[in-house]
């Protein structure tokens, strides 16, 4: 999870990430041989003959994939290809919160209805959405970023981020009824996160107040609209 400060925005999905080694591994019993100054490949006949038919093949590719372009972008089809560009945040209600939720093709949590309080939908694009509770007649887009929002991103195995993440120094690890982690850091504790019964999403709870952020994540209240 994104390391902050107490009162931190909501943030990203917990997961370690491997550093790589530095080092490239060389086929063994091979040496680099060193480059002769201004020396230059001399090309034969049938190397030229080669490099014409290579020139030849690309600007056919590059004309077919032309063609194939324009004919898209044409009218060639009456509807519009699906965008996978995540789109502005937008106020939505519990309904279409739910319809968001079938259209997305993911599971998408929240905390529920507040009083005073409207649902703002942010697509993250990749998996990742964020339902914020923003005093009513706020606009979409407006407003603190420190309000409770609720996040779920579609992980590869959000379980194992979580277990790898609850054993970093810092880590607070609690439970739910069920036995799965509740994970938060002490550098960031308005951030909490766990993974869904079914581990298909991972699940973070921010809010100003890290007591009612854990609070929350450990209470039933937090779950899967619809």
């Amino acid at each position: 999870m994104e390391e902050g400060k107490p009162g931190a925005e909501p943030g990203k999905p917990a997961q370690e990430t491997a550093e790589p080694s530095g080092k490239t591994a060389k086929p063994a019993g091979q040496s680099a041989k060193p480059k002769k100054e201004g020396a230059r490949p001399s090309l034969t006949p049938a190397n030229r003959r080669k490099l014409r038919l290579g020139v030849i093949a690309l600007a056919v590719v590059v004309a077919i994939v032309a063609w194939v372009a324009s004919r898209d972008s044409g009218g060639g089809s009456s509807e519009p290809a699906a965008s996978t560009e995540p789109g502005p945040p937008r106020i939505v209600t519990a309904a279409e919160l739910q319809e968001a939720a079938a259209d997305l093709g993911q599971t998408i949590y929240w905390a529920g209805p507040f009083a005073g309080k409207e649902l703002e939908l942010n697509e993250l694009g990749e998996g990742g959405v964020q339902v914020r509770y923003l005093p009513e007649g706020t606009e979409a887009g407006e407003g603190s970023r420190k309000a409770l929002t609720v996040g779920s991103y579609t992980l590869a195995d959000p379980e194992a981020a979580i277990a790898a993440v609850s054993k970093r120094p810092g880590e607070v690890v609690r439970e739910l009824p069920d036995g799965r982690p509740v994970v938060t850091s002490e550098s960031s504790p308005t951030n909490v996160y766990f993974a869904s019964p079914d581990n298909s999403v991972q699940v973070e709870v921010y809010d100003p107040s890290a007591e009612r952020a854990m609070n929350l994540a450990l209470s039933s209240k937090v779950q899967p609209i619809g």
